[in-house]
């Protein structure tokens, strides 16, 4: 996190807005914990919001690997076998995300946590055959970290432990 608040100012505009939108984006997951921690099992959302807003992200954090497939130039180099990987890995999140929309919240929560951990492993390994470039990934290192403890504060307080 230090790296990219040391280098904000050189980043282009579309760069920060992108620094900026991933932090406004962690607000959900604040909420829905506040929400949890408050309210819990009598949610003011109709919704477990840290829960579905979770496999709302986990899904873009895949669709991420469909775009950068898609942009032909940049993978012309890869092989067919490593694009059809990708494109696999594309998809699981959304996958996972069913499966864990459709399972018991308790159980559930602590899935969506795990799968924050692997797309991070995905974008550790990926980092530099993809090119990413590092305020990315020193981004999403960040930003998957807290979802994750999020992640786990909501399974405590819902577990009751």
């Amino acid at each position: 996190m230090k790296n990219i608040l040391e280098n904000y100012n050189k980043f282009k505009n579309y760069e920060k807005l992108i620094i900026l939108f991933g932090f406004f984006g962690l607000t959900p997951f604040i909420v829905g914990l506040i929400d949890t921690w408050f309210n819990y099992p009598n949610l003011l959302f109709t919704i477990n919001l840290t829960k579905n807003y979770g496999v709302i992200i986990l899904t873009f954090l895949g669709s991420v690997y469909w775009g950068m497939i898609l942009e032909s130039e940049k993978t012309t180099n890869y092989s067919s076998r490593f694009k059809i990987f990708t494109l696999i890995w594309s998809i699981t999140p959304a996958l996972f995300g069913i499966i864990i929309l459709s399972l018991e919240q308790n159980f559930s929560i602590l899935i969506l946590s795990i799968g924050f951990m692997i797309s991070q492993l995905i974008d550790e390994i990926y980092k530099d055959i993809l090119f990413f470039p590092k305020w990315y990934i020193y981004l999403r290192r960040v930003l998957s970290s807290i979802v994750i403890v999020v992640l786990i504060f909501s399974y405590l307080i819902i577990a009751n432990i």
